[in-house]
């Protein structure tokens, strides 16, 4: 009797013994990869540098370059004048489901649009996201060239405009018309 009660103890020590150095080898492959995961991330990034090895010269070229991506702004026409999505507008159907192409044809009608964006100097950008929508409200707030304008009609320009690019509810054919009307006269003011 007494001997099974030491063969148990003994079993014990070394299921206490394995189960140490499991926990032991768990803990140093955890530790390892945190390790190597903030190396990586300290550095900018797992790839090489751009411009290693390279000559100094060559580097500050490529870094000048690099900085001015940022600032290159291009607004693509959205729709081609043959594009074959417009010929799902002119069928009679369910004119709901091609709300965003009129959306699209509000935001290309400003290009096609006569309005002088650049006769002010203020906005050389004028067709790129917000500077539109500065333009316009400008042309509310402000005395400028454009005395005759109404700003009832920059306001309805402004509410076509900001629902056709960034509103979530319907912009269907009547409000593409509406928006198309008061764009053709502020172009003719």
């Amino acid at each position: 009797m007494a001997s099974g009660s030491n063969w148990l103890s003994g079993v014990n020590v070394v299921l206490v013994m394995a189960y140490g150095s499991l926990v032991f080898v768990l803990l140093f492959i955890f530790v390892k990869r945190q390790i190597m995961r903030f190396a990586m991330k300290s550095r900018r990034g797992p790839h090489v540098p751009v411009g290693h090895n390279a000559p100094k010269d060559l580097k500050e070229e490529i870094d000048t370059r690099l900085s001015r991506v940022q600032d290159i702004k291009y607004e693509p026409q959205l729709l081609a004048d043959d594009d074959v999505r417009l010929l799902q507008l002119e069928t009679q159907g369910n004119q709901n489901c091609y709300n965003y192409l009129y959306r699209m044809k509000a935001l290309d009608a400003i290009r096609a649009s006569e309005i002088p964006f650049h006769a002010e100097g203020r906005h050389p950008r004028s067709l790129m996201g917000k500077n539109f929508r500065s333009y316009l409200l400008d042309l509310r707030n402000t005395s400028t060239p454009f005395k005759g304008v109404r700003k009832a009609l920059i306001d309805t320009l402004l509410d076509g405009y900001e629902t056709a690019r960034y509103g979530t509810g319907v912009f269907g054919q009547n409000e593409y018309l509406r928006y198309q009307e008061a764009l053709s006269e502020l172009a003719t003011v």
